[in-house]
């Protein structure tokens, strides 16, 4: 269950975080130069390779089990997936938001949430760094960055080869690398993780012999699969060149994944039913009530989902008569270094490209009455320079700059309506709806670092940054008695010039008495772009570009904290506290009377809190660990939608001054942002004999209730939960090989990080509408074998 062995080519403070011997000698990357964990002013949560496998992650979303302040979550559309970070994160219902916590793999940047699982492959190590980190990482990361970064090749042959499965999805695991020496100069490492799951959930759709909104001729089908499945291969090869009292060295990675599944919504699921007791449908004013007879009304394994009619797919673009979702993505990065004794020169060149396709039922019951089938391809093209003084007087510098290509293809294809087929196109379906966005990013940055005396630092820089996009979305077919009529007239063009500039200075003072204790304090800002949301439905027909356009996220604050190892060095204690105002915070909510969504900037929010963690060893066979955090993360100024059935008594009266209303949000909390977090965990090694060596892991993470949608509706609450995982394994005192046995979520607790309003839902004045969700993955019990060399 272990990741291969320390890495030569780490730093000492890497490879001793594998171990556990001491985390604070980890070394961390927060402000771009090499720093011990303990020493860097900065919050940020470090998580070893081998903490990692010991666990079996690879799934994201697992990530926020190690990381209380943590949370990552499912879409089904849009961005594929929410980040949130001390509360702040970004809608990911639309395609045109970068989120706001970025990710970095490699060195290579992006705000896309779906190059997390790519990143999750053969790990040395993943940095969570909280708060803005606008001067150090290329852009667009005003609530922290997820730095993640794989094994590095070993000066000798080694590598591991690792199988699992897991019994409740029947899922199959198989994964390995091989690392080595080509010749005095080159090293390379290969590997590859291959996994197949049949499915942990369950469809319970059966064929209908009737309905309200179709003949016998046109009826949804039944589904394919009883078992929403999952295959992923994901492969990584680096080639790491090191010549011998050099100063130059480089970095080639290359990393790639194929994954196709039975659709980004499968397990999608009703589970508030509003006036209802069981899932129920209209279809665009149809006064029919149509009720699932195989969905229910509760968050577990069970869901209800369909199949399209036969003949609706035929000349439908990127549809298919069952869901399905394919989604391919590739990962260049080239890093390249020159170190002299005064300077330090890197140069880190990225290549990201994603290319995504599904159709699936977003009504969450079997009668299919509201589909999507899209197509996004996500090209991005970056290259940073950075010099570094490491002079060995008072003073040092960095300076650097960066640029960024972006070029984004959303297409867009929806049933919404019960019409008949049209003649002259033979299509069934709504519309046809492509978006293009083709964004530059232009970047300088500073930092000026004085040691006042060898105690007392101060530190600050300022980023520079000047974004452009330019965007265009247009209904390219519209069913022709919808055309101007309820949608945008086909063929008319909302465009948009995007530009903006913006400098995002931060200042720090940092304390540092002995080596065994560092304080910070420190003002910090941050930036997110604006941009179109090419996503957005043109609904209704009088739509303007002025209510797709969103302006940027700006956030400035303050933060302190203190790090220090107690108890002879036997455990490391590290706390913080912030308090940051964003303004203008991007917000995109889905309104299910319309079937479109609502993108709208917040007029401000306030974000403060308290952070402790603590990681330590008793003793030679046991390591504890724990956090925990309090966020308040609450809108100052904000007037949002109503929800739907929000009557004028239930705060829907707020006059637009057209006949409509709004809702004032103002002191509500933030969507995914619950106020407490925690985690705990222990690992234990003991040997048994002299060739043998058992282990025992436990770790346990707790999340208070959060608004789990943006328009503040009561019955979108996620309760608070509790998560256990487990493993116990056995292997040889060498660590040559090793079995497990690993258990997540033994509790068998379903929760959703992201809920929306069900298209199709009746409305009933004063009683919320149905919600729908993606539950969380449920109970796991997975074997494990290890091998290495």
């Amino acid at each position: 269950m272990a990741a291969a062995p320390a890495r030569a080519q780490e730093p000492a403070g890497q490879a001793e975080a594998s171990s556990g011997i001491d985390s604070a000698d980890i070394i961390v990357t927060a402000r771009q130069r090499k720093e011990t964990l303990l020493e860097a002013p900065v919050a940020v949560s470090a998580i070893g390779g081998e903490q990692l496998s010991r666990l079996s992650v690879t799934d994201s979303r697992d990530l926020a089990k190690l990381a209380p302040s943590l949370s990552i979550g499912q879409s089904t559309s849009g961005g594929g997936g929410v980040i949130v970070l001390r509360g702040i994160g970004t809608s990911p219902s639309n395609a045109g938001f970068d989120q706001a916590v970025s990710v970095n793999v490699d060195g290579v940047q992006t705000g896309r949430a779906r190059i997390v699982t790519l990143g999750l492959l053969d790990l040395a190590q993943v940095e969570v760094m909280k708060g803005p980190q606008a001067l150090f990482f290329g852009k667009n990361s005003p609530a922290g960055v997820i730095n993640m970064s794989s094994a590095n090749p070993t000066k000798e042959l080694s590598g591991y080869g690792r199988i699992g499965y897991e019994f409740v999805a029947d899922e199959a695991i198989v994964e390995g690398a091989v690392s080595g020496p080509l010749s005095d100069v080159f090293g390379a490492r290969v590997a590859v993780r291959y996994r197949n799951m049949d499915g942990w959930l369950r469809n319970t759709a059966g064929q209908l012999t009737s309905s309200p909104f179709a003949g016998p001729n046109n009826l949804p089908q039944a589904p394919r699969t009883s078992r929403p499945g999952d295959k992923e291969f994901v492969g990584r090869v680096t080639l790491a060149f090191e010549p011998v009292d050099s100063p130059f060295s480089a970095n080639l990675k290359i990393a790639g994944m194929i994954n196709e599944n039975d659709g980004p919504s499968a397990g999608q699921q009703l589970y508030n039913c509003g006036a209802f007791a069981t899932p129920v449908v209209v279809y665009a004013g149809n006064p029919a009530v149509a009720v699932d007879p195989f969905g229910d009304c509760k968050f577990n394994r069970n869901y209800s989902n369909g199949a399209l009619p036969n003949g609706y797919a035929d000349n439908w673009p990127t549809a298919k008569q069952n869901p399905y979702s394919k989604i391919k993505m590739l990962l260049g990065s080239l890093q390249a270094n020159y170190e002299t004794e005064n300077f330090n020169i890197a140069s880190v060149t990225g290549l990201f490209k994603s290319n995504t396709k599904y159709s699936d039922n977003y009504d969450a019951t079997v009668y299919m009455a509201y589909d999507s089938a899209e197509t996004e391809k996500f090209t991005s093209l970056s290259q940073e320079l950075r010099l570094l003084s490491t002079f060995d007087g008072p003073v040092n510098f960095m300076v650097g700059a960066y640029y960024q290509n972006t070029k984004l293809d959303f297409i867009n294809t929806v049933l919404i309506a019960p019409l008949p087929v049209d003649p002259a196109t033979g299509k069934y379906h709504t519309w046809e709806k492509p978006g293009h966005t083709d964004g530059d990013t232009y970047s300088l940055f500073g930092q000026l670092i004085w040691k006042i005396v060898p105690e007392l630092e101060l530190a600050g820089g300022v980023r520079y940054t000047h974004e452009t996009k330019d965007s265009t979305l247009v209904n390219t077919y519209v069913h022709p008695p919808l055309s101007g009529v309820v949608l945008a007239p086909q063929g008319k063009l909302f465009a948009d010039n995007y530009s903006d500039s913006n400098y995002s200075p931060e200042i720090t003072l940092t304390w540092r008495p002995t080596s065994d204790l560092t304080t910070y304090v420190a003002y910090k800002t941050g930036y997110k772009s604006g941009g179109f949301g090419i996503s957005t439905n043109l609904i209704p027909a009088t739509i303007t570009v002025d209510s797709i356009r969103f302006d940027a996220e700006r956030i400035k604050g303050f933060e302190g904290g203190i790090k220090a190892r107690v108890f002879d060095r036997r455990a490391t204690v590290t706390a913080s506290v912030y308090s940051y105002r964003y303004s203008n915070l991007q917000v995109n909510s889905f309104d299910a009377a319309t079937t479109s969504f609502r993108i709208t900037n917040a007029a401000s929010a306030r974000v403060k809190g308290v952070e402790l963690d603590f990681n330590a060893r008793p003793n030679d066979w046991l390591t504890l660990n724990g956090g925990i955090a309090y966020s308040n993360a609450r809108f100052l100024d904000y007037i949002a939608g109503c929800w739907t059935g929000q009557t004028a008594a239930l705060g829907c009266n707020v006059s637009n001054g057209n006949g409509t209303f709004s809702q004032d949000l103002s002191g509500v909390a933030l969507a995914r942002a619950p106020d407490w977090t925690a985690n705990a965990g222990f690992d234990v090694n003991v040997p048994v004999s002299g060739s043998l060596l058992f282990g025992l892991t436990g770790n346990t993470r707790y999340s208070d209730k959060y608004f789990a949608l943006e328009n503040g509706n009561p019955a979108g609450i996620q309760p608070s939960y509790w998560l256990f995982d487990a493993s116990v394994r056995l292997g040889s005192a060498d660590q040559r090989w090793e079995v497990a046995l690993i258990g997540r979520n033994l509790s068998n607790e379903y929760y959703s990080s992201y809920v929306a309003e069900k298209p199709g839902a009746p409305v009933t004045p004063g009683i919320t509408s149905q919600l729908m969700g993606l539950p969380n993955r449920g109970r796991q019990v997975m074997l494990q074998l290890t091998s290495r060399f």
